[in-house]
């Protein structure tokens, strides 16, 4: 059976296991699953990289608001970890965060790349890098009253994303598991 654990939380889980009951774990689950949790298994804990989520729904700019409304509908069984669309360029930069409001309301027809210069008014994306401290990660989530950031590469390109309450999660860890989004279930 497919993992039912976001993926960061799954790391968290098997970074409390000795190495043979990590491995042995991970030799079970379906290959690509694995794949998943090694690459963030890489990340030192209390970092950004050891925090974020690889759920991740990209677009690109000359998308319409539809085509990316039926990719987020292709992903309804990752709808907690879900929040924003990050636009990627050709390249596979970050060219925008699109949150899900905005997405919502924006009109069928629209381009993404519309949606995001109309955004960049407002404020830029808000990103961290796969090292940087849980803290900081804090502080610029607080900073910009949004409720996830990106975690990007030195190229620009979103890694993964970390959600407001997988941050309470390690910055409170006193507190337990405590995810408001399944409280609202």
């Amino acid at each position: 059976p497919a993992c039912e654990m976001e993926p960061d939380e799954a790391a968290d889980a098997l970074r409390d296991l000795d190495p043979g009951e990590r491995e042995a774990l991970l030799t079970r689950m379906p290959a690509d699953e694995a794949a998943e949790l090694r690459t963030l298994l890489t990340h030192r804990e209390g970092t950004a990289g050891g925090a974020m989520t690889t759920v991740l729904v990209t677009a690109r700019p000359d998308q319409t608001i539809a085509q990316v409304r039926a990719e987020l509908a292709a992903q309804a069984e990752h709808r907690t970890e879900i929040d924003a669309v990050a636009v990627v360029d050709k390249d596979g930069r970050l060219a925008g965060d699109v949150p899900l409001f905005d997405l919502a309301v924006a009109d069928d027809t629209a381009l993404v790349g519309d949606l995001v210069e109309w955004l960049a008014q407002f404020a830029p994306p808000v990103t961290v890098r796969p090292d940087s401290r849980l803290a900081e990660a804090a502080d610029l989530l607080v900073a910009a009253r949004a409720s996830s950031l990106l975690v990007v590469d030195d190229a620009g390109r979103p890694l993964g994303r970390i959600l407001a309450d997988d941050i309470l999660d390690a910055l409170l860890p006193e507190r337990g598991r405590l995810h408001f989004r399944r409280l609202l279930k």
